[in-house]
């Protein structure tokens, strides 16, 4: 994959977006630029809530299925973003910034990442580790997503601690824990139902999960 050329990395990626257009949109061109950009879906939902919250402080916007979704909501310097669990992330000193295709682009302040230099505008509080950075809604819904998926893990994980497993650590979406030879099967069988059932905040979820029994860890 790393050797893979750009211009079939963003086929890909443009492929996939044009399968999807209930989460991407619908691809458009634009009449002045000729750039091609994405109209509608989930994307598009989310963007449009924190850019209205930006623009009228105290109010709340909702974006994203009923029961699943999240709220925006601009209090004091920072945009908040209440996940589905109740938890909220912030995006610090939001900005509308004049962006492409003739609307305005979402900007914030953060410690940049290497990902993010190519995302970064100018802005006199810049610094080498607090900068303004741009971004869109593809790039909201993975921040919502990568936090939603941390709070069903941490929720699972005290659910364990609870019934007494030993976690010694978890990677991504992975737990491990530590448990005798003999009692092997049953914890496994016990992890993996517990594992498989939805938090309450988020009934109906589509969770699923496979646990196994190793002597140690590895991928199974």
């Amino acid at each position: 994959m790393a050797d893979t050329p750009d211009a079939t990395l963003n086929a890909w990626k443009i492929a996939w977006r044009r399968a999807h257009p209930a989460i991407a949109g619908v691809e458009k061109v634009s009449q002045s630029s000729g750039r091609t950009y994405w109209q509608g879906g989930l994307w598009r939902d989310i963007e449009d809530a924190a850019i209205m919250a930006v623009q009228n402080p105290g109010e709340a916007y909702a974006a994203g299925f009923p029961g699943r979704g999240v709220t925006f909501k601009k209090a004091g310097s920072f945009l908040w973003c209440q996940l589905p669990s109740k938890r909220v992330t912030c995006y610090p000193y939001p900005k509308l910034l004049p962006g492409m295709y003739q609307r305005d682009q979402l900007t914030y302040m953060c410690v940049p990442g290497e990902n993010d230099k190519g995302k970064i505008i100018a802005d006199v509080k810049n610094a080498n580790n607090w900068a303004r950075i741009a971004t869109y809604g593809g790039s909201l819904t993975e921040n919502i997503v990568q936090a939603l998926c941390r709070d069903l893990l941490v929720d699972t994980m005290l659910t364990l601690h609870d019934k007494g497993a030993q976690i010694v650590l978890h990677v991504h979406d992975e737990v491990v824990i530590e448990t005798s030879e003999a009692g092997a099967e049953a914890a496994r069988a016990a992890m993996q139902n517990i594992m498989r059932q939805p938090r309450e905040w988020a009934k109906d979820f589509p969770l699923w999960a496979e646990c196994n029994v190793m002597t140690r860890y590895g991928k199974g």
